[in-house]
């Protein structure tokens, strides 16, 4: 039997967040979708538990032990990273005020399918990002 990669408990996670995304999007392409309303929210509650330990995670764990690596080129990607996510989580964080908590999800059902359709976008090219190029090289080269 193998040993699971460095990166097997990461890439788990990326696979649990896109679940939920894809669970969101799967509700939203309904033509009535309003009913539906607190199962969204439900599965934003998911979404951001799984979100923020996964974050945390990163933040506490991967990128600063990346930072630390006897390899320039790992160093500088983990830097790159853990700049560019600060940019996501608060564009998250954001989202989540304006539109789940606030209720306007249904006051303005086009505009919050429009945001979470950005949202989502950036999220999931995050996540291949991550896959491909950061996971691989900490599989490739090591901690």
């Amino acid at each position: 039997m193998s040993q699971p990669t460095a990166t097997h408990r990461f890439r788990t996670q990326h696979s649990e967040i896109a679940t939920i995304v894809s669970k969101i999007e799967t509700i939203l392409a309904s033509p009535d979708w309003s009913p539906r309303a607190g199962e969204i929210r439900q599965s934003f509650s998911e979404l951001s538990a799984k979100l923020r330990i996964h974050l945390a995670l990163e933040d506490d764990v991967l990128y600063p032990r990346l930072a630390r690596h006897g390899e320039g080129n790992v160093r500088d990607l983990a830097v790159r990273y853990q700049t560019e996510m600060g940019g996501i989580r608060q564009a998250y964080e954001d989202f989540l005020t304006q539109w789940v908590h606030s209720g306007k999800l249904l006051t303005d059902a086009s505009g919050f399918k429009t945001a979470t359709t950005g949202l989502f976008g950036a999220l999931k090219d995050r996540i291949h990002r991550e896959n491909t190029e950061v996971y691989t090289l900490v599989d490739n080269v090591g901690w």
